[in-house]
């Protein structure tokens, strides 16, 4: 009897072991991104801090440039090769998530916490949001955003902060012009008027973006393009925006020199980008700022404004450790110490509890982290990767110049942007 009490005890000893053995077995996972110094830096410490917390896991770090990373990875998915974990351009989620090869994880099916995370944003198709899986999570937020300059919304009795109306807009527009014919509603170069045009044209043509990306043609007809113009030149002829001509000098991400608006008395608000918002109020030191709502169309329930994700985290589903794979994006997009290592290397943060760490150690301001808060509350139709192609954006800002300078009807500008936008699209 007690031979048979030891060998029970030394089984029990021997099982012991052989759990604690394959609890302290070594994982190791593979993680790939790219970017810049900052990047690089704050992530390898967000890996040495997880590791730290689980001896077991050893992260192989593979990060570089851009240049050439999605020619690799389509390769390393491919032939089975790919690391564990793997930032991914929105462009492309598409072709890895929507395919029978079933390359990417659906985080849905697993132990990855989404309670900090708004299904509003994360569930859109560019944030790995696919037919209700999650083929990845965005890394971060950017988009559109409505710059208030508070003194001028309070002189003339304007409030961005409760939903309004294009038609609230037209009617503001009215009001300031008449009261100061040297003040505009909105500074808006043609960049930020064909931004505002792309989320007007979505709520007012049943939700459809400009390209059928399927059938490489234009989504519009030419009668849909000249209501979409008509209001262009609508923002230009009822004083919404300053003339296209003051505006030319002041393109792209150049704004905050136009001297009308370091004045801070010429312009109630801007129709900027998360992005730029900072760099705009910084460049009018007299004032102070707030984030404001986006118009929509009165009686459309059509999403129109959207945001936008620079870059999607997603697990490869041949991994051999997806549950410690998931278990590190935890820790990654939830845990607070890593949230704060992070910071905004990788665009403001994607979750408001980690917007506001950020901004209470100075590493984003609180207008921009009220600014993405705004953004991501607006679940918009994604454009679609056609219209983001560098040719067809010049196609619509031309058209708009030629709409502010008179030189051409929008039903002359439409039929025009049809043939160019058809000719484009056919050759994609």
């Amino acid at each position: 009897m007690k031979k048979l009490v030891a060998l029970m005890l030394c089984l029990c000893m021997l099982l012991s072991l052989g759990a604690a053995a394959m609890a302290e077995e070594t994982i190791t996972l593979r993680f790939s991104w790219w970017g810049g110094d900052a990047r690089h830096e704050a992530t390898m410490a967000v890996i040495e801090q997880y590791m730290e917390l689980h001896p077991n896991v050893k992260i192989e770090a593979e990060y570089g440039s851009s240049d050439g990373y999605n020619d690799k990875l389509a390769t390393q998915l491919a032939g089975g090769t790919a690391p564990d974990i793997i930032q991914i351009d929105p462009a492309f989620l598409p072709a890895y998530a929507l395919t029978e090869a079933q390359y990417l994880v659906d985080l849905k099916t697993t132990a990855f916490d989404f309670s900090l995370s708004d299904p509003a944003y994360y569930e859109l198709p560019m944030n790995g949001g696919f037919d209700g899986k999650q083929y990845g999570v965005p890394t971060g937020v950017s988009g559109g955003a409505i710059l208030v300059n508070n003194e001028m919304a309070a002189k003339f009795g304007i409030d961005f902060s409760t939903q309004y109306t294009w038609d609230d807009v037209f009617a503001w527009a009215k009001q300031v012009h008449e009261a100061d014919p040297s003040v505009y509603l909105f500074e808006a170069n043609k960049t930020m008027v064909a931004v505002a045009t792309t989320a007007w044209a979505k709520q007012n043509c049943e939700g459809k973006t400009f390209f059928d990306v399927d059938t490489k043609t234009v989504n519009f007809s030419e009668a849909e393009l000249t209501e979409v113009f008509k209001f262009v030149k609508r923002l230009f002829d009822e004083h919404v925006v300053a003339p296209v001509s003051y505006m030319a000098a002041y393109e792209g991400d150049n704004m905050q020199n136009d001297p009308n608006w370091v004045a801070g008395d010429k312009y109630v608000a801007c129709l900027a980008y998360t992005s730029t918002c900072e760099t705009l109020a910084a460049a009018a030191p007299g004032n102070t700022f707030s984030a404001g709502k986006f118009p929509l169309t009165a009686g459309s329930d059509i999403p129109a404004w959207n945001s936008n994700c620079p870059q999607v985290l997603a697990i490869n589903a041949k991994s051999a450790n997806i549950e410690a794979a998931v278990d590190f994006l935890n820790y990654f997009y939830n845990n607070e110490t890593a949230m704060v290592t992070l910071g905004a290397v990788r665009s403001v943060p994607p979750t408001a509890r980690a917007r506001e760490l950020c901004a209470e150690n100075g590493l984003i301001s609180d207008l921009l982290a009220a600014a993405c808060d705004v953004c991501t509350s607006y679940s918009g139709i994604p454009d679609d990767s056609l219209y983001n192609g560098s040719e067809a954006k010049q196609i619509m800002w031309d058209a708009i110049e030629e709409v502010g300078y008179g030189a051409a009807t929008p039903e002359q500008v439409a039929q025009n942007v049809y043939d160019l936008w058809s000719d484009y699209a056919a050759n994609k």
